[in-house]
């Protein structure tokens, strides 16, 4: 899909253009609107431009996602740009939490204006009308799922609608969010391919579809109701994890076996690569077998405490993260570790901003780890299908198998699938979410922060932490705390 991508992406972005801020989604104009959205190619290039604002939550070394690493205890104090994220001294001012608002309701904006269109749309082919509703669906669905755990409740807007019309939507509660998106999967099960084929390859699935929702269902203890999706996705025989860890992020096995969805990128000087992984090690970086250039000042520190959290002869260390370096100007550094789990590549990036490696959103390794922690909840089994998994994946990381004898309770089993998680998926975005879905996110931040490398105690996260503050400048906009208010606490 990547020259598809491309091309979607160019024409896609002409027509969905401008809207930066939450109350400023409206079109320009309802003529300019409605001569856009009228065939089948006006919706595929629709869809295209929901798919680039994805696309530009994970691009760069300010996006939304490098900002999730900072929360947790992945990465050490001291790693820049954060602006109180990894200190917890963050406000409603933060600009990182700012544009993820902006950025997920632009998504949601542009879902609406296609799911508002399409049905008077002109298709020469009516599974094609099906799926682009599924995709805006999924995407509208993402995208209230992800604002309803960073922010706990944000207003749901089902249509287009004007800056004074928005105004009218009062904000609704985390649970009313995750129960729209909820919906807002499940319409996108029903209409989304099993598969795309040919130059459509890494356009989202039903099992895309499945496999967050499941998420979802995992954050609020659902287990019950994850089971099934995870199943029909191992079931389905499409997705299997790869004989190396390190093809999982290589760009030359994008939109492969295991990529069940994952943000797309296009090297080649095109426009449509990201600069993520440059921002990840630092100016003056002169290894050329890891990164063809330097990196950026803002790189980021991986904290002992995550580096030690490796088993001994645990494959994904040295995949996951390089320890020590010389700079160009010869400076050694045996101490510092960075992350290099996206500095993986077949296609040599011919600039900062060139890497065409995807981005994962959701793994086949995570849909197998969150089935395992499934049927452990239901109950312990001392030889069960858990313990297989578990051991698959460990089997991959090159570390030996665990026995029956070495997990013998249900909360053994937990804490295995949970350490066995943190190095898996180690700064993709997963750590905070499972920290929160656990309930252990300010036990294990306030540890981590009390550690002499983290401050030793100067900071520390509170109990209504767990959300961020909503955009000062959002509720500036409504000017009135009855329909938009602050979480408590910021």
């Amino acid at each position: 899909m990547k020259k598809t991508i491309y091309t979607l992406l160019l024409f896609g972005t002409l027509i969905l253009s401008g809207c930066d801020q939450f109350l400023e989604v409206q079109p320009d104009s309802e003529y300019s609107v409605d001569a856009a959205y009228k065939t089948q190619n006006d919706f595929n290039q629709a869809i295209a431009g929901t798919y680039a604002v994805q696309q530009g939550l994970f691009a760069s070394n300010t996006s939304w996602f490098r900002g999730t690493l900072g929360r947790g205890d992945e990465v050490s104090l001291g790693s820049n740009y954060f602006e109180g994220l990894d200190q917890f001294t963050d406000n409603a001012s933060n600009s990182w939490t700012t544009q993820s608002w902006n950025d997920h309701f632009k998504i949601i904006h542009y879902s609406n204006l296609i799911l508002d269109k399409i049905d008077a749309g002109e298709f020469s082919d009516s599974k094609m009308r099906d799926n682009i509703k599924g995709e805006a669906y999924m995407f509208r669905a993402y995208a209230y799922w992800t604002l309803g755990w960073i922010f706990g409740g944000v207003p749901i807007l089902e249509k287009p609608l004007s800056v004074a019309e928005v105004k009218k939507v009062k904000r609704s509660s985390q649970e009313q969010t995750f129960a729209f998106a909820e919906t807002n999967y499940k319409e996108a099960i029903k209409l989304l391919p099993a598969e795309w084929t040919g130059a459509n390859r890494g356009r989202i699935t039903k099992y895309a579809a499945e496999g967050m929702l499941a998420r979802l269902y995992m954050f609020q203890s659902k287990f019950s109701m994850a089971k099934p999706l995870l199943a029909d996705i191992i079931g389905s025989g499409k997705y299997s994890l790869e004989d190396s860890y390190k093809k999982a992020f290589d760009d030359g096995f994008d939109n492969g076996k295991e990529r069940v969805w994952e943000v797309q990128f296009v090297g080649g000087q095109t426009g449509e690569g990201q600069n993520f992984a440059t921002g990840l090690l630092p100016e003056g970086f002169n290894d050329k077998s890891v990164m063809p250039f330097s990196g950026y000042s803002s790189f980021l520190k991986v904290a002992p405490g995550m580096y030690d959290s490796y088993e001994k002869g645990d494959l994904r260390k040295g995949m996951s993260t390089l320890k020590g370096w010389v700079s160009a100007t010869g400076v050694v550094d045996t101490v510092t570790v960075f992350i290099r789990k996206y500095n993986h590549y077949t296609y040599v990036p011919k600039s900062q901003q060139d890497w065409a490696n995807n981005i994962p959103v959701l793994r086949y390794a995570d849909v197998k780890m969150m089935y395992a922690e499934v049927l452990n909840e239901e109950g312990y089994v001392a030889e069960g299908e858990s313990l297989a998994i578990l051991n698959e994946i460990r089997s991959r990381a090159g570390l030996p198998a665990k026995m029956a004898k070495d997990i013998t309770t249900q909360q053994a089993m937990r804490e295995a699938i949970r350490k066995e998680r943190r190095v898996e998926f180690a700064f993709e975005g997963l750590r905070w979410l499972d920290l929160l879905r656990w309930n252990i996110a300010e036990e294990t931040v306030n540890k981590f922060l009390a550690t002499k490398l983290e401050g030793g105690g100067i900071y520390s996260m509170k109990a209504h932490q767990k959300v961020f503050a909503v955009p000062f400048e959002e509720i500036s906009r409504y000017a009135d705390e009855t329909m938009l208010w602050q979480n408590p606490g910021y």
